[in-house]
């Protein structure tokens, strides 16, 4: 049975698109038949003489090119077709031709908008996955909807970096195209409150925009806190890419963020936040603080005890630190390749 997977029209690759990317390589690496359906110009996954990358290439992948007068005639009813969530008329392809088809759900808050006045997902013949167990607790309770399994993104091997930070700078990484201004807004309220104290040490925030992967991961292995500031989230990568270098990340979780964030139990910092739902079981424990999303003032307060903690050197920060890196151990690429080779073959019987 041949999995193809549907690549839509962007005009550059995103964090998702190279998540569902990367699995097509990583099937087919498994010898699993694979194909990328993707637009006949300007699609990621696409070089400039209208061929795939060399990294899907080398894979042995099949290039199925669709245009606007439809795709059905590439499918039939032994192939499984993969779509994500953003993307709904993208599964009528697969319905007509009778494939198997799944919905890859990234992100919960595009089930709620992306489909038609009178439609529900329900509906329609799928079936589906969930990129992590806070999607899919948000598809059984708001949507009625099962997941067939979980399938997280992986964390690439740069980021895994153990490097010793100076201390004679505290430095705090962050995304600016994450709800920018209430960042503004935590960190004026982590310095205001700093400023109440005896505290000598110089303290950076530095803006992670437009680098490379490489470059990206220089930050987070020296950066001590990221501020993570986005919500919604399917997931949430950049906070676990930060902790695999032992980067400690604060803010918002956006939901997603709950597959891996954990807040230290008996922890004095009010403001903390819990999900409306049972957390599973880790083997790690607290590796971070994680408020409500948009909570601003409690942002802000527990941005400021991090730097406390940072700055006097704290033990519960080396704690804090180690449970990162064995948070994101867990979400290696390693870890994701046997999550696929025992979730695919079940799906093709």
């Amino acid at each position: 049975m041949r999995t193809v997977f549907f690549i839509p029209p962007l005009h550059k690759d995103s964090g998702g698109l190279a998540s569902i990317r990367e699995m097509a390589r990583i099937l087919a690496r498994q010898g699993h038949a694979v194909a990328l359906a993707l637009p006949e110009q300007g699609a990621p996954g696409l070089d400039q003489r209208g061929s795939l990358h060399s990294e899907e290439a080398a894979c042995s992948m099949e290039y199925l090119p669709w245009s606007a007068q439809g795709f059905e005639r590439h499918l039939s009813d032994r192939d499984i077709w993969c779509v994500p969530e953003g993307w709904p008329n993208a599964v009528v392809p697969g319905v007509r031709a009778g494939a198997r088809t799944l919905l890859y759900v990234q992100n919960w808050i595009f089930m709620m908008t992306v489909l038609p006045g009178g439609v529900r997902w329900a509906d329609l013949p799928l079936r589906y996955f969930a990129v992590s167990h806070p999607v899919a607790w948000f598809m059984k309770e708001v949507l009625g909807l099962a997941c067939d399994a979980i399938l997280p993104p992986a964390v690439a091997p740069v980021f895994f970096q153990k490097k010793s930070r100076s201390f004679r700078r505290i430095r705090i990484c962050w995304m600016p195209r994450k709800n920018k201004a209430m960042a503004g807004q935590i960190r004026d309220i982590a310095l205001a409150r700093l400023s109440l104290l005896s505290f000598d040490v110089p303290v950076d925030f530095i803006e992670v925009h437009g680098h490379s992967l490489a470059e990206v991961a220089e930050v987070f292995a020296s950066s001590h806190i990221f501020l993570c500031t986005g919500f919604p989230e399917g997931f949430g990568l950049p906070p676990v890419e930060a902790m695999a270098s032992g980067c400690v990340p604060v803010g918002f979780a956006g939901l997603g963020g709950w597959e891996y964030m954990r807040n230290p139990e008996d922890c004095p910092l009010s403001g903390l936040y819990s999900p409306p739902f049972v957390l599973e079981k880790k083997a790690w424990s607290g590796n971070g603080f994680f408020v409500s999303d948009g909570d601003v003032l409690s942002a802000g307060l527990a941005l400021a005890y991090a730097v406390e903690l940072v700055f006097r050197q704290d033990p519960g920060w080396r704690v804090l630190e180690e449970n990162a890196r064995r948070t994101a151990a867990e979400y290696s690429r390693e870890v994701r390749e046997l999550r696929l080779a025992s979730l695919w073959p079940a799906w093709m019987q």
